[in-house]
């Protein structure tokens, strides 16, 4: 199965792109407009890519991200219109491709899809491929086996052309060669940094600058949509750090579950198994039978009671290949691991013992007990936290099942205030400060819904309880709108200072930028550099990832000709000072082996190959003509109100 999964990424993937349930997508409805109308966002070739073909693509992406990035996922990255774009072209390139295979007759036959699905992990029991999974699987993402196959069909039909296209980019050895000579050369540097902060004290604002700042751009200094809210949350991890537990109740709840924390006696042996001939039906040849027990006891009396001969015997004799190179151990292992002769044997032994011949189906085996681990039950005091754990969550999971219902119908019921409920719950209404859209996300766990939500203008004008939300960690809350105030400018007074600020240090960077060039200039004619504050020497190079030195200052320190000597470049830094760089020497990578410059040569094509697809796709579009329709409904309705629309 691993061996499938690793030769076969790019079908794993798409795969898995295909198992995406279609309505995981929290919140999709507030990015689109129009949703009711199955108004088409593009056609390829004349037909169409529907605006639910194109949902579809946008939850399969945020699904994706989700397992990649964990409780780190944000789900607003999709509200940018260049990141939902970037999933509509991805959905017209597969378009073009599906277009050009079914123009040059691609298809995948029978047998190559029966192979797929019966090595695709998701619809296998135990290793085996299983109907009721493939079928379970299947309707929980929405689609039906004929779908899902018709789907795969596609693109396993798509698949031998994208790999053509995508290896298209060979490298030689030459070309690696250089691409590594080039990524791995470095000089040795020394870095001296002029800080904007220096020539702060030199720098004066008039108030006439400031004020003609901010009117020429007053929307800069807009304050976001804030509101003032009161709300509700139902919380199973609340309740539970709620729940206090006796002494007396854990520990009866360890002596209801004493066998859970014991541990079974555990033998640990040695053996050495000698191989038995078999017959056609698979029985043991007699004389074969003979002939190895008779050598497994002469065997026994070599090694006698020595341990480290015993194990020297199993590396020589034992056709255990797996035990045979560790001298023959097999580790702990509790009563019933082995065949029933072979268990039977190590646990009527005495440590230290050896015995033989004991016959099984893999051949005659000599065993040697080498310890005995008796059966021990964990104290109490080891396993109390655990227990607590376990039964706080426990019952702080029934009680969250039985006030769950609760909570949402009387948030809704009981509109206009949350104090009764909160009151039979034993929850707390919680009041907030002035939140923006982001700050109510982040009270909801970071659940956009919430947000949107609660900034709905029914919900703001009504000043009622919103729905119960699920936050989809056993969470459930609720909100009400106090106050609101609506986006607008901040007025000057308010924003004088942050703009004073701004200024001084933008006229500061270039007091720093223009005395470092000078610097730069005056050191390379000569001059002495001892009023730059140079750091220690360290080694850099192209992909280094030093302070004070951006990608503009990097390229000019390896142009920088150090034939001659030392060599000083300069350039301003990306947090507002000037960064001047004392190149010492070029230091020179060492020559690749071969095993290197194939693996360069391979990192190179892999991104030639995604230029060539780029450039092949770009080809199709000349021949299969590519339709943006204006309505449709890519971006927020934030961006369609401003007037943005599809690139």
């Amino acid at each position: 199965m691993y061996d499938f999964v690793y030769k076969n990424k790019r079908m794993v993937q798409i795969i898995l792109a295909l198992m995406i349930l279609p309505f995981a997508f929290v919140g999709v409805d507030s990015y689109v407009r129009n949703i009711g109308n199955e108004l088409d966002v593009a056609t390829v070739g004349g037909k169409p890519i529907s605006q639910a073909e194109f949902e579809n693509a946008l939850r399969s992406q945020q699904d994706q991200m989700r397992n990649i990035m964990g409780r780190n996922f944000d789900p607003a990255m999709f509200d940018n219109p260049e990141v939902r774009q970037q999933v509509l072209d991805s959905v017209i390139n597969q378009r073009l491709l599906s277009e050009r295979a079914s123009k040059l007759a691609l298809t995948a036959p029978d047998a190559e899809l029966k192979r797929v699905i019966l090595e695709i992990p998701a619809f296998q029991d135990n290793g085996r491929f299983s109907e009721d999974r493939y079928k379970e699987a299947l309707k929980g993402a929405g689609q039906s086996p004929l779908m899902f196959e018709q789907r795969l069909r596609t693109d396993l039909a798509m698949q031998p052309m994208q790999d053509v296209i995508s290896k298209a980019g060979f490298i030689g050895n030459a070309q690696a060669g250089a691409f590594q000579r080039i990524t791995e050369e470095a000089r040795e540097v020394q870095v001296a940094t002029l800080s904007p902060e220096a020539y702060l004290s030199k720098v004066t604002v008039a108030e006439a600058t400031v004020r003609e700042e901010y009117d020429k751009n007053p929307d800069a200094y807009r304050a976001p949509e804030q509101v003032k809210i009161e709300y509700l949350k139902l919380s199973q991890a609340e309740i539970a750090r709620s729940i206090t537990l006796t002494p007396a109740e854990l520990k009866a709840e360890y002596d209801k579950r004493a066998k859970e924390f014991s541990a079974p006696e555990e033998r640990r042996a040695s053996h050495i198994l000698l191989e038995v001939a078999k017959d056609e039906k698979g029985v043991a040849k007699p004389d074969a039978l003979a002939a190895a027990k008779a050598k497994a006891e002469a065997l026994i009396k070599q090694a006698g009671n020595d341990a480290s001969k015993f194990a020297d015997l199993a590396k020589t004799e034992s056709k255990d290949p797996g035990s045979a190179v560790q001298g023959g151990d097999l580790g702990f292992n509790a009563r019933g691991v082995m065949v029933k002769p072979f268990d039977d044997a190590m646990f009527s032994m005495k440590a230290g013992e050896v015995r033989g011949p004991i016959e099984t189906d893999f051949g005659v085996h000599i065993i040697r007990l080498s310890e005995i681990k008796p059966e021990r039950v964990r104290p109490f005091d080891e396993v109390k936290a655990q227990i607590e754990s376990d039964v706080r969550n426990a019952r702080a999971s029934k009680s969250f099942t039985e006030s769950a219902e609760k909570f949402q119908n009387r948030v809704y019921e009981e509109g206009d205030s949350f104090t009764k409920i909160a009151e039979e719950l034993k929850l707390k209404v919680v009041k907030s400060d002035w939140l923006t859209r982001t700050q109510a996300q982040a009270i909801a766990s970071g659940n956009q819904k919430f947000a949107q939500t609660v900034f709905l203008p029914a919900n703001i004008s009504a000043k009622r309880n919103t729905e119960s939300i699920d936050l989809g960690d056993n969470s459930l809350i609720s909100a009400r709108v106090l106050e609101h105030k609506p986006s607008a400018v901040r007025p000057f007074d308010e924003v004088k200072a942050q703009i004073t600020t701004m200024l001084q240090r933008r006229a500061a960077s270039e007091l720093a930028a223009k005395e470092g060039v000078e610097k730069v200039k005056a050191v390379s004619n000569g001059a002495n550099d001892a009023s730059l504050a140079f750091g220690a020497a360290s080694k850099i190079t192209r992909q280094s990832n030093v302070g004070g030195v951006n990608a503009s200052l990097l390229k000019q320190l390896f142009a920088a000709d150090v034939s001659k000597g030392v060599a000083y470049v300069g350039a301003p830094t990306d947090a507002g000072g000037y960064s001047v760089v004392r190149v010492l020497r070029a230091i020179e990578p060492e020559a690749a082996n071969a095993e290197k410059l194939k693996s360069v040569a391979q990192r190179i094509s892999g991104q030639a190959g995604s230029d060539v697809t780029n450039a092949y796709l770009t080809s199709l579009k000349d021949s299969i003509k590519v339709e943006l329709k204006k309505g449709a409904s890519v971006v927020k309705k934030d961006d369609a109100a401003s007037g943005a629309a599809p690139k």
